[in-house]
Formats: structure tokens, sequence, C-alpha cells
């Protein structure tokens, strides 16, 4: 299987539609940068796989790679938004198409039994087959040297291939799992039921410790009927006790208070009197303050009020005033204009004045009826204050009392004094307690019955822990079956994955050796180390790191030749295309010629290769280098941006084989 073509538009940074048809031997892609080229490595793992596992990890805000996977800049895009790419091998051509309004993923049962051999793939066999083929510049270093030894050995692993010893080694790990729980649960089980034979054994030692002798149990029982007054047996005595104890209980409850609230209740009682005396003198005073109230009111109501006549007498006497100070005005009074002489208005004078006296007496003498009214009304409010405080302390006295005396009539004793209830209390506890002390004795009864029952849970106990001891025992045997059969599944893997990395080792040290990335070590050392977790360990000369000690274009070189060694190791894979994007940064000349040359011998073994340059000189030189024939000529392509500022291809053209007589010597040719 080998790439056909890649079709765009307004993908990324493609306005245009942009068709690009590969060569089934190589083509290689220049151009500057930000021209399109790593796009058209995005835009064959999109198709494959829906997404671009280099900006996985790109956040920018709450921005990602998903929100700028199509046309985002300005103008409008000239066609339908799509991807599309063709895989061809010799039973035809496959197209996968995708565009920004796919719901569905594409039906990857189309190409994936055609890509890659599902027999022995591992998990996401199209996302692995991707970062094995497409090889970025990004991913050289990290993927490679940058790796942690377990990530490194698991890519490897991965590239090799699955093989069915994963499956078993799950399967025993499991099968171990579960033989542990069995051991566990067992475990748990015998542990109850030691514990079950151990509170079964204690119960019987204490059951028998409290069995009482037989003639004790006898006096009992007779003492018990003799108190109940009744003829039932010994296994009916503690229910009956039990019932006449809760009786015996219940009117010690009752009879306890009444012992407790006798002597208040007595003197509430002998004072009851002397409240009813003080409510009825109360209620004499009542009513002769209302008298009082009622006469004073009266007294008060007959005249007119007060600031009247007080007002009156002050007018009058102002007017006497008036008038003696004017005295006659030509023979009249200068009030009301009468011919008046001398004495008769010295007498109409004090007249007057008389009467302002009167008047001013009588407002004394009715201001002093309304403070006896007042006063009287303050009276009578104290005097009803003081009878409704007698009335309800004595209503309260008498309820009180009336109710204690209906709780002695409830308990038949009316009359009784307090010792008479202190005697009656002293004889209830002393029954209680001689039929509670005989109760001990009886209730021993059904000790003998707690110790047949203990007994049978004991043997129970005891067949229970032989039976889990013997499941617990085979449990322990699976356990340890369990555990021989993970350990040897995986022996077997490790022997099995050891041998097949002694055939993939070797050829990631010839790739080595081929690109030659340092002038001193000419070789690298892989090795596999870990019985449980397996690590893959890269070193040069004596025990170096080369992550430590090579500079960035030998790093790029020493990762190309391990990237590229996982690639052609990929034994699950049918897809022969090795894409490169930009991998010569920060390699020499030097090195960039021995890649040329590796190149050129994956490309006669008949590997597609796309290489994608920045340098239109090596652009040249790589299809100088590699290999072409008529059936499978090579391709150059130059992207770019058209006269509208869109990117396209600016130049495209194929890399024909050399004219085989373009090497003879001219002798040769005419002796030929």
């Amino acid at each position: 299987m080998k790439l056909s073509y890649i079709h765009v538009c307004g993908f990324r940074g493609y306005r245009k539609p942009v068709r690009i048809d590969f060569s089934d031997s190589f083509t290689i892609i220049d151009g500057r940068n930000g021209v399109g080229k790593s796009t058209i490595f995005d835009a064959i793992e999109f198709a494959l796989t829906g997404t671009i596992s280099k900006y996985l990890d790109a956040k920018s805000g709450r921005e990602s790679v998903s929100d700028y996977m199509w046309w985002a800049g300005e103008g409008d895009v000239l066609a339908p938004q799509f991807v599309e790419v063709g895989l061809r091998d010799d039973d035809g051509t496959i197209v996968i198409r995708r565009t920004p309004f796919d719901d569905e993923e594409p039906d990857k049962g189309l190409f994936l039994e055609r890509l890659v051999d599902t027999a022995v793939a591992p998990k996401l066999p199209v996302t692995q087959l991707c970062k094995s083929t497409i090889i970025r510049d990004e991913h050289i270093a990290r993927m490679s040297l940058d790796l942690k030894e377990g990530d490194r050995f698991a890519l490897l692993r991965e590239a090799i291939g699955a093989s069915d010893a994963e499956e078993w080694i799950e399967r025993a790990r499991a099968l171990t799992v579960a033989a542990s729980a069995r051991v566990k649960a067992a475990t748990a089980d015998a542990e109850h039921a030691g514990q079950s034979l151990t509170n079964a054994m204690r119960q019987i030692d204490q059951a028998r410790a409290a069995l009482p002798e037989d003639s004790l149990l006898s006096q009992a029982a007779a003492r018990l009927r003799e108190s109940l007054r009744t003829t039932g047996s010994p296994d009916q005595l503690p229910d009956i006790a039990r019932q006449h104890m809760a009786s015996l209980a219940a009117r010690l409850d009752t009879l306890g208070p009444l012992a407790q609230q006798f002597s208040e209740i007595e003197r509430l009682r002998s004072v009851l009197p002397g409240l009813n005396e003080r409510v009825a003198i109360a209620h004499g005073d009542l009513a002769e303050a209302k008298t009082a109230l009622e006469e004073n009111t009266i007294a008060a109501a007959t005249a007119v009020f007060s600031t009247v006549l007080s007002e009156q007498a002050r007018q009058l006497e102002s007017l006497v005033n008036v008038g003696r100070s004017l005295g006659r005005r030509d023979g009249h009074c200068p009030l009301c204009e009468s011919k008046v002489d001398h004495d008769q208005f010295s007498q109409g004078l004090k007249a007057a004045l008389t009467v302002a006296r009167q008047l001013d007496a009588q407002a004394v003498d009715q201001a002093e009826k309304e403070r006896a009214r007042d006063t009287a009304k303050a009276e009578l409010a104290a005097v009803e204050r003081l009878y409704d405080a007698s009335l309800a302390e004595r209503d309260d006295t008498k309820k009180r009392v009336t109710d204690f005396d209906h709780r002695l009539a409830a308990q038949s004793l009316e009359g009784a004094s307090l010792d008479d209830i202190e005697q009656m209390i002293s004889k209830l506890e002393t029954e209680r307690q001689t039929i509670l002390a005989d109760l001990r004795l009886v209730d021993t009864i059904s000790l003998d019955r707690a110790i047949a029952r203990a007994s049978r849970d004991c043997e129970a106990a005891k067949k229970q822990i032989a039976r889990t001891e013997e499941r617990l025992g085979h449990a322990r045997l699976a356990e340890t079956r369990a555990k021989a059969i993970h350990d040897a599944a995986r022996r077997s893997a490790a022997e099995t994955l050891d041998q097949q990395l002694d055939r993939v080792l070797p050829l990631m040290s010839e790739l080595y050796r081929r690109l030659r990335p340092h002038p001193l070590w000419g070789d690298i050392e892989y090795s596999v180390r870990g019985d449980v977790q397996r690590f893959l360990k890269l070193q040069v000369g004596d025990g170096i790191n080369p992550q430590f000690v090579f500079s960035s274009g030998q790093r790029r070189a020493t990762g190309l030749a391990f990237l590229l060694s996982i690639n052609l190791s990929t034994t699950w894979s049918r897809w022969r295309s090795i894409l490169l994007d930009d991998p010569v940064q920060h390699v020499d000349d030097f090195r960039t010629v021995h890649l040329s040359e590796v190149l050129a011998h994956l490309c006669q073994s008949g590997r597609q290769i796309v290489c994608a340059v920045e340098d239109s000189a090596l652009a040249d030189l790589m299809c100088r280098r590699l290999p072409t024939s008529e059936v499978a000529k090579g391709k150059h392509i130059t992207l770019g941006a058209d006269r509208e500022g869109a990117l396209a291809i600016v130049n495209e053209r194929e890399i024909a084989p050399m004219n085989r007589r373009a090497l003879v010597r001219p002798e040769q040719s005419r002796s030929a």
C-alpha cells in the first residue's frame, strides 16, 4: 500500500483546491517556510485519524487546534472544504475523505485490512502507523532520544507487532487476581468460623458458671409462686414475675410523688380558710370602694366644671378692675353706658366683686369634689387588684388540694397519712426486690437451653472451620498454580520478544552506521534490560548516553536512525511509505548526503519516500540521489503562493531516469 494523492481545499492554510499526486518511487517537496509543506503531512494524518497528533496538547485560552483545522483567514474558500487522501495497492485505489460537516468517522473497514495486518496489529493501529510513518521535524529528537527508556521500548514493541503472548499474560494475570481473591475470601471465612467457635465456647463457659444449685432454684420458684399467688410451672414463672414487677413499678411511680407532695398539700390545706377570709374581706372593701366612687362621681357631676367657674370668676374680677380704673364717664357707667351716680357705681362694683368671689369659692369646692372622685377611682383599682390576687391565690390553692385528694382517692388512700403512704411504698419496694432476687435464680433455668444451643453452635462452627480450611487449601494451591502460569507466560513472551529484538536491534545499529551522526562514535548500542518492565537503552562508546553529549544535528541524525528502524520494523504494516517532514534541520551537508543515500536504498527496496525540505538545492540533490525508473519516475514539487497570495503548486516535474548511454565511453559506444 502506497500513497496515491492528497487533495485539499479550505484545510488549514490552503484556501484554494490543491492536489498532489505522489510517485510510487519518491516525491520531494520544497518551498520556503509557511507555504504549506507540513500541512500536506497534517492532511494525510487528519484524513486517516481525524486529528493531528502534534497539536493534541496545544491549548491557548479556551481554543485548540480543532478551532483552526479549516480555513480561518481572509477571503472565501473557492470550493467546498474537504481533505481527500488516495491509497493504492494491487487491488486498486482507496479514497478517504473528510469535510467540516462529517458527523461520523469514515468506515475504517474499507481500508484497515488493506493497510495493516489486523491479526498482529496493536490497539489503535492507524494512530500507531501514522506515528511511525510520518516522521516530523518536531518528533525526531523527542520521539527517540528524549523518550524515557520505558516509553522507547513500548514504541519499539508496538512497531514489532502484537502477539498472543500479551493476551495470555493478561489472562494469566486475571487468573492470578481471581485466585488471590479466592484465597482472601477463604481466609476471611476461616477467621469468621474460628471466631464463631470461640464465641460459642465462651457462651458455654459463662452459662455453666452462672448455674445455681438445684435446691436454691426450687426454693426461689416456691417463693415466687407464693408472692405471685400462682401455680405456674418454672418455665412460666419468669414471664408472670416480670408482669407483676411492671405493675409494682407503676404503683411505686405513682406513690412516690404523692409522698413527696403530701407535706406541702397539708400546709396548703391549713392556709385555705385564711385565704377564704381574705377573699371575703377584699370583696367587702371592693363594694365599699365602688359605693364611694359612685357618690363622688354623682357629686362631681351635679356642679359646673371647676375650670369653667374659675374662668368666670377671673373674668368678672377683671371686669371690676377695669371699671374701677376707668371710673364714671359723664355720669354714666363705662361698661353699660347707664346713668348712675357715684354711690350706685361703687355699690355695683362691690356687688360684682362679691359675685366673683362666690364663683371662685364654688370652683374650689368643685375641684375638691373632682379630686375626691379620682382618689376613689384609684382606691377602687387597688382594691380590685388585691381582690383578684386573693381570689387567684385561693383558687389555685384549692385546685392543688382538690387534685391531690383525687389522686389519693384513685389509689384508695382517702384519709391516709404520710406515714401510711411511706409504709405502703416500703412494702411494695421490699416485695419488688424479693421477686427480683428470686427471678434471677429462676432465670437460670434458661441457661440449660443456652448451653444446648451454644453446644450446637460449637459443633456447627467446627464443621464450618473444616470446610473453610479445605477450601482455603484449594484456593492457595490454585493461587500458586496461577502465579506459576503468569510467570511462565511472561517468561515466554519475553523470550519471544527477545528473539524478535535480535533481528530488529542490528537494523537500528546499521542505520546509525550509515547515517554516521558522530565522527568518533561510529556505532551505537541498543540494549534491552528489565524482566517485568522493559527498557530500551541507547549508548555510545564506553556507556555514554548520546542524549547528553550529542549536538542538535547529531541528536537528529541519531533520532532519524531510530525512527526509520521503527518504521522498517513495523511488521504488521502493509503501508510501504515513509513521510519525512523537514528531517534535515540542524543537520550538516555531509550527513544530509548520508541521509540521501539511506533513503535511496529504502526507495530501491520498494519503499515510497515523500520528503519535504526547505532548501531547493537540497531538494535537487535528493532528486539526483534517489533512484528512478521508467516504471516509477520520481517527482519534484515546489510549493509557494500564486498571484492572489493563495498557497499552490508553483512547479512540478518528473525525475526521469538517466540515460544509460550517458555513462558509456565513446569507444565503448562505437564498439557496441
